[in-house]
């Protein structure tokens, strides 16, 4: 079973972003200002905004009662949220030990000239950094500046050399031919600690073309190192394959294969690729399990429950959902529910 004891809590703060990355919600999905669906499953018109920092803080305290004790904080961009790093200082007095926020960075290095330093309770800064060359990455994220993000992340390393800052990257089938120089670059960055390879998340119907033509497995990208490196994987309690360079930089590699399934998932209409670890606090306060993109399954309304002082055993009955979760591998199933045809060399 996967420890409760190291469990993370993903609270989403701001329910917008401000790039438009060609993964995030299917190239068809395209607009300015794009509500954030990769981490914000939110039940409330996008109108009607985020809840209070001061809510945000009491779901966070809830939470962590129920023996949560890790955090990140996402969106959307959750830079764009003006009190982001009072809602990590208050989640430290809370207890919270570990503090992570995941940004596009491209706010980063304005915020720093603006306040001077990193908010003291932040533990993991993860940036979503899934190139080193700027046309790429602009073409990505349609409007992101590597330039931009490279110099937000050095002054954060100059404000705290002991902040392990981890760089996420969507692994894209048309993009592998370049993995092994952005490993290259990310070692001799000087600021960059960890790198986080992702599978392509599919989401909708609007986007399954794209995620047929640019899904690649993750153990596929493992005989590609196998290939091509002398890299020595390992296997962890979360499910995610590691292994440590010689120059220190620590690689993941996340598996959309192997994830934690229980009962409920068997008829479950959405069939999700992530199954049960973590609980996400979405902008409008909706708490769920689930990787639930359009908001159909049960969760938890945190605001109401709040108000009616039942918030903490609401999430001790969630908390249940992992305690009878086992692993399973999902992604056949996926293919064959979704009627998914990946291109050839899957």
């Amino acid at each position: 079973m996967f420890s409760l004891n190291k469990r993370n809590i993903r609270v989403a703060i701001s329910p917008f972003c401000n790039l438009s990355c060609i993964y995030c919600d299917g190239p068809k999905s395209r607009k300015p200002n794009k509500p954030g669906a990769m981490e914000d499953f939110r039940r409330k018109p996008l109108k009607q905004g985020a809840i209070s920092t001061d809510m945000f803080i009491k779901i966070i305290e809830a939470l962590h009662l129920a023996r949560f004790d890790g955090m990140t904080l996402t969106g959307g961009e959750p830079l764009l949220n003006p009190e982001w790093d009072l809602i990590v200082n208050k989640a430290k007095e809370i207890g919270m030990s570990r503090i992570g926020v995941t940004t596009n960075g491209t706010l980063l290095n304005t915020y720093l000239q603006k306040k001077g330093h990193l908010p003291k309770g932040l533990t993991l800064l993860t940036i979503s950094l899934d190139t080193f060359d700027a046309d790429r990455l602009k073409a990505i994220t349609r409007r992101g500046k590597f330039e931009e993000v490279m110099k937000g992340l050095s002054e954060a390393k100059k404000d705290n050399p002991k902040l392990k800052i981890r760089a996420n990257k969507v692994l894209l089938r048309s993009d592998m031919e370049s993995l092994l120089d952005y490993i290259e670059f990310c070692e001799k960055s000087g600021v960059i600690d960890e790198i986080n390879l992702l599978n392509l998340i599919l989401k909708d119907q609007q986007s399954k073309r794209f995620f047929e033509e640019e899904f690649i497995s993750a153990s596929e990208v493992l005989d590609f190192f196998s290939k091509h490196t002398k890299y020595k994987f390992s296997i962890d309690n979360k499910y995610e394959f590691n292994t440590k360079l010689s120059s220190d930089l620590r690689i993941i590699l996340k598996d959309t294969n192997l994830t934690l399934r229980n009962n409920q998932c068997i008829n479950c209409p959405i069939y999700c690729q992530e199954g049960f670890y973590t609980v996400r606090v979405a902008t409008d306060g909706n708490i769920t399990a689930c990787p639930d993109h359009k908001a159909e399954l049960s969760s938890i309304d945190g605001v109401a429950e709040l108000k009616r002082g039942t918030l903490f055993n609401k999430v001790n009955q969630l908390v249940k959902t992992f305690e009878t979760a086992e692993p399973k591998e999902t992604l056949d199933d996926f293919f064959v529910k979704n009627n998914i045809k990946l291109r050839k060399g899957n």
